[in-house]
């Protein structure tokens, strides 16, 4: 349900959304916001700009700040797409979610190591070695999926047998998938095929929103180990909100293209079960803060009835 328009108004969130979604965590990010007395510029869930980038107050942590400011100086290299300035200010983005769920993941890799030996059992994971962020092995590079796609968080590992692994991450918070498809490559077809995981009558459906997307990442996930020898093995874990609808349903649209009873690597995860897998091994402030930011929706209702 659309939070109420007066809510909205007073938390300078009323403008168009496409979702009711996107404007309860559009109205949660302004509501975090005011509790912590930021001034917001233009809207509500926007920080002023220079006291953004100098205080990195989008960011849970000095650490994930200190991530970031490497990252947008370095991005250059790498042809990394970390937009700025909303990587600074735009609190509702989830490339600040991004850096404010795994930056600390990234410090910690003893941490790291415990949450995703919990979730993927069956990996018989040893060791996270690197969490890198805006990842791809080679833009546009026809080794891979010849297109601009990229991870938004990329772990390594090394298994139990000592081999090389990895989860490739796509992070969604308010984002309803509906973006025009990017143009079609003969690369995505030629792997899907070579991955033997899709029921290839489904190309059609493959190359349409909302799936496209999601197809193109998980492609860029299987060239690293089915058209090329890079690792062992690899997953594509789509993380997103338990209740972001148009997730749920663009998920649910693409596992019907696989093969039934066939290793597909493709692991959706909701961002609820990592906190609270986090949670379980870790009880540091800055995982209750994320929790609080990101996820308690019931503040919507408890700031509407003061």
């Amino acid at each position: 349900m659309k939070p109420d328009k007066e809510l909205r108004k007073q938390f300078k969130t009323d403008y168009y959304d496409n979702t009711d979604f996107a404007s309860n965590a559009r109205l949660l990010q302004s509501i975090w916001r005011t509790e912590n007395g930021f001034e917001f510029e233009k809207y509500g869930n926007f920080l002023q700009l220079d006291f953004a980038k100098e205080t990195g107050a989008n960011f849970l942590t000095k650490g994930i700040f200190e991530i970031v400011k490497l990252e947008v100086e370095n991005k250059h290299i790498d042809r990394k797409v970390i937009q700025e300035p909303r990587i600074w200010n735009n609190l509702l983005s989830s490339q600040p979610l991004a850096f404010n769920l795994f930056g600390e993941l990234k410090i910690n890799k003893e941490l790291a190591t415990i949450i995703f030996k919990k979730l993927y059992t069956e990996r018989n994971l040893k060791k996270v070695t690197a969490i890198e962020f805006e990842y791809s092995p080679g833009r546009k590079n026809q080794k891979y999926t010849g297109d601009s796609s990229a991870f938004d968080v990329f772990i390594e590992y090394l298994s139990e047998q000592d081999k090389k692994g990895f989860f490739g991450i796509e992070v969604k918070y308010a984002e309803d998938l509906n973006d025009e498809p990017s143009t079609h490559k003969n690369t995505y077809e030629t792997i899907s095929s070579k991955s033997g995981i899709f029921e290839m009558s489904n190309m059609n459906r493959l190359k349409e929103k909302p799936i496209q997307q999601i197809w193109r990442d998980h492609l860029l996930t299987l060239s690293l180990f089915v058209t090329n020898n890079d690792y062992e093995i690899g997953d594509f874990i789509y993380l997103y909100p338990s209740e972001n609808l148009n997730c749920k349903e663009g998920i649910e649209n693409y596992k019907s293209t696989f093969k039934k009873s066939h290793e597909n690597y493709f692991k959706p995860l909701t961002i609820e079960k990592l906190v609270e897998t986090i949670k379980i091994y870790c009880s540091a402030k800055w995982i209750i803060d994320f929790e609080d930011r990101y996820l308690k929706f019931n503040k919507i209702s408890n700031a509407g009835s003061e």
